[in-house]
């Protein structure tokens, strides 16, 4: 049995987990019981390395998860090896959730996180 999984009808492969990254940049305003440190670059490298070798490839990002997508495209190695979404209409600046779902705010959020993620393609 295989780990990874047909996308919807598209020929993309994606592992039955993904990594989810909010606590790769967001520590406010998050529903957790408990308050958390956002790991410093090491942990994320290493965080992302591991998921890697357990055969995870999907990882899951967004405008609002503060820094999660600088800090993502700047430590993802072998990004041909990832397959990477994220979101729109939810900003979080000087700590504050926003939302913009209009047309001209979503182009400006995918052309934003395209650059943030080091990327040329969102699958």
């Amino acid at each position: 049995m295989s780990f990874l999984r047909a996308m919807g009808s598209t020929n993309i492969k994606v592992s039955a987990l993904g990594l989810g990254s909010v606590k790769f940049g967001r520590n406010q305003g998050v529903k957790y019981p408990n308050s958390f440190t956002i790991p410093d670059d090491n942990s994320v490298r290493n965080l992302l390395a591991q998921a890697n070798e357990l055969g995870i490839n999907f990882i899951d990002t967004a405008p609002a998860y503060g820094n999660s997508e600088e800090r993502i495209g700047a430590l993802l190695t072998k990004r041909q090896d990832w397959i990477i979404s994220t979101k729109i209409g939810e900003e979080f600046i000087d700590a504050e959730s926003f939302f913009d779902f209009s047309a001209a705010h979503t182009q400006l959020s995918v052309e934003r996180s395209l650059k943030r993620l080091k990327t040329d393609y969102l699958d």
